[in-house]
């Protein structure tokens, strides 16, 4: 027989019990189960209590609604900083870790390689086919012998005559102007830059072509960043995405292709001096070309992108740069490598767009391998660690007025070079700066001496420059549209 209902003295009483009755009791249980998993998932570990923390529930609705890493921590973690703290924990990628925002700290961090070694990701689906054994993640003896053929590849002189040569191929799609999504055709340019001048490989990007490299690229890193596989790595292994790692896969295989052509025919090339190194696995190998295809495209065409979405906002630093390099080029219709060494402005310009969208918003994070102090504060062994460059870049305490885009901070004013980061710094900041910087101001000079430009009506980066959402730390301009006039 069924329970007799308890007598109540008032009808709404009367209501809730029936309510409540009605209610399934394995729903409660699961509900309750469901709760303390998340707060056993999302518990600070006791070693690190002591440390301030971002509220791990703002950090996972951050990512249920995809924004953008710059918007995070313009949002979440900059309040930190401009109150005075040095660290701060967050929670990412399935575990708590700590973003270091005092750009002193940030320096010792990067400066000292065997307490604060790179940390490696491989377990990680999100950078399976980033962070392996290449000059970027590794470390010691490894790390070495990467790096020395990198560096060797980039001591050559720098190749401004292909820069230019591709700037020509980029103005041929560009025509006499119109609106275009200059965030797509830029990330084209800046690939067929990293595979003509340092693969010694056409990938022929800016030839549209279908399923190009490029575009297998973007998709891989688009299917990747899904905000509850982000939150939640875990859930990779107990739900694998099978389509996801196939592409993937597939990825690696176009890389292994490209390995395997190389060797065939090897040149004056940063993939040649890899290629010759006889003690490099295949696997380091194909790490080392997969970091520095994404690196050395994906991050300077972001650069280029929020520099000329900058020089659209503000035209008056748009005319200033066009004189200069004008006055430097006189008749000349290309800059030499020469030439470019002359352009004081549109060199601050760059700069300063590095700095206000840093394409490189959170360093590879580090580990420690044993407790230690970080200035005041006691970090403890097998602890993540991530230089949070955005934070030093938009911190007011270092910068005045950080959301301004102001070239003439880098004009005849000496700046604190750890409060300057975009490259990162120490021993392993970015080996390819100088070409990156040669690149951008390449292709600014050609732009400025081509064309005039400005937003679209209605632009949704009317305001501010919107990033796209990703798994890397980027911020990078997502579907940016230029209106481009042709100059006469």
């Amino acid at each position: 027989m069924p329970s007799p209902e308890p007598i109540f003295d008032d009808p709404l009483s009367v209501l809730y019990y029936r309510q409540l009755a009605g209610i399934d009791i394995r729903y409660i249980i699961a509900l309750a189960v469901l709760f303390l998993s998340v707060q056993y998932i999302l518990a600070v570990p006791a070693e690190l209590r002591h440390l301030p923390k971002v509220s791990p529930y703002a950090t996972i609705w951050s990512y249920a609604c995809r924004e953008s890493v710059d918007s995070r921590v313009r949002r979440l973690i900059l309040p930190f900083a401009q109150r005075g703290d040095g660290v701060v924990l967050v929670y990412m990628l399935g575990k708590w870790g700590v973003h270091i925002l005092d750009p002193n700290l940030v320096k010792i961090v990067c400066q000292d390689m065997n307490r604060f070694p790179k940390k490696n990701y491989q377990d990680h689906l999100h950078f399976t086919f980033l962070s392996g054994p290449n000059v970027v993640f590794s470390n010691g003896d490894m790390w070495k012998r990467h790096s020395a053929s990198v560096k060797a590849a980039f001591d050559r002189e720098i190749p401004v005559h292909r820069f230019v040569a591709l700037s020509h191929e980029l103005f041929e799609r560009m025509g006499d102007g119109g609106v275009f999504r200059f965030s797509d055709l830029v990330q084209r340019y800046t690939l067929d830059v990293v595979g003509t001048a340092l693969l010694g490989h056409n990938f022929q990007a800016l030839q549209a072509s279908k399923d190009s490299f490029v575009d297998h690229f973007n998709r891989v890193m688009s299917r990747i960043a899904t905000p509850t596989r982000l939150i939640f790595p875990f859930l990779d292994d107990l739900f694998p995405r099978h389509a996801v790692i196939d592409d993937v896969n597939a990825l690696n295989a176009r890389y292994d292709q490209l390995l395997q052509m190389k060797r065939q025919e090897l040149g004056h090339d940063l993939l040649s001096y890899l290629l010759e190194d006889s003690s490099l696995t295949n696997e380091e190998l194909r790490s080392n070309l997969a970091i520095l295809f994404s690196a050395g495209h994906d991050t300077t065409s972001g650069a280029l992108s929020t520099a000329v979405y900058h020089l659209a906002k503000h035209p008056e630093y748009q005319t200033e740069a066009r004189e200069e390099v004008l006055k430097v080029l006189q008749a000349r219709t290309e800059p030499s490598f020469q030439d470019l060494s002359k352009l004081p402005f549109l060199s601050a310009c760059i700069k300063e767009a590095l700095r206000i969208n840093s394409p490189i918003s959170l360093l590879p994070a580090r580990w420690t391998l044993e407790p230690t102090m970080l200035g005041e504060y006691a970090i403890p062994a097998n602890t993540s660690i991530v230089p949070n460059v955005c934070a030093v870049h938009q911190n007011e305490n270092n910068w005045p007025e950080p959301h301004k885009f102001d070239p003439y901070r880098f004009i005849n004013v000496r700046t604190k070079a750890v409060n300057n980061i975009p490259f990162g710094t120490g021993p392993r900041q970015c080996v390819a700066r100088q070409f990156s910087l040669f690149e951008q101001r390449t292709l600014l000079c050609m732009l400025l001496l081509h064309y005039e430009w400005s937003l679209p009506k209605k632009s949704p980066h009317a305001h501010q420059v919107q990033n796209e959402f990703g798994a890397f730390g980027l911020s990078i301009p997502h579907a940016l549209d230029v209106n481009f006039t042709r100059r006469v």
